[in-house]
């Protein structure tokens, strides 16, 4: 379910193809940062990547996300900007105005960064820390979904050798090839 109550449905042939990339984590979120469908390997990345949870919400209201994150002040400009620029992208509705509403409401952070008019860049990677494999720093790209206005391909890779070795363990435990 979205912000809205209405859930865009993620085609039957993304889910086939994002389900294929067992080394990739990638994951469809809708408008309002709300993940519709993700592989396995995503969801072992990291907990937020779940189908239905709301990637703005997770990070400023769940307080496990920028506690103990490392990145924290990129995480709250990136999570911030992003889901400015889907509001830019879309027309304001009801959804978006509770979410903004209620994350101002219950987050200094998000309060704060969204109160900037002059955000800084967002950053393009952050760390991973799975308890299986430790740390890990990817990068990522947000593919817009021909056909579906509201659908964004959010695709990961490694930015370094660590990050790349602990990703393919990653992904062999996630894919049952190995044991965590």
């Amino acid at each position: 379910m979205t912000v809205d109550g209405q859930q865009t449905p993620v085609p039957q042939d993304i889910r086939e193809m994002i389900e294929s990339w067992p080394g990739i984590p990638a994951f469809v979120r809708d408008r309002y940062l709300t993940v519709l469908f993700s592989n396995d390997l995503a969801k072992a990345v990291s907990p937020a990547f779940h189908d239905g949870v709301n990637l703005a919400r997770s990070t400023f209201l769940d307080s496990d996300v920028l506690v103990t994150n490392p990145g924290q002040d990129a995480i709250v400009e990136h999570v911030t900007g992003t889901l400015r620029d889907s509001l830019n992208r879309h027309e304001s509705d009801d959804g978006f105005e509770r979410i903004v509403s209620e994350l101002g409401a219950k987050s200094s952070a998000f309060a704060a960064a969204w109160a900037r008019e002059d955000a800084p860049d967002a950053a393009d990677s952050f760390p991973f820390t799975p308890d299986v494999v430790g740390r890990m720093t990817l990068a990522y790209q947000q593919l817009n979904i021909p056909g579906f206005f509201d659908l964004t391909l959010v695709v990961w890779r490694p930015v370094d050798e660590n990050s790349r070795m602990a990703l393919a363990r990653l992904s062999e435990i996630a894919s049952g090839a190995a044991e965590a």
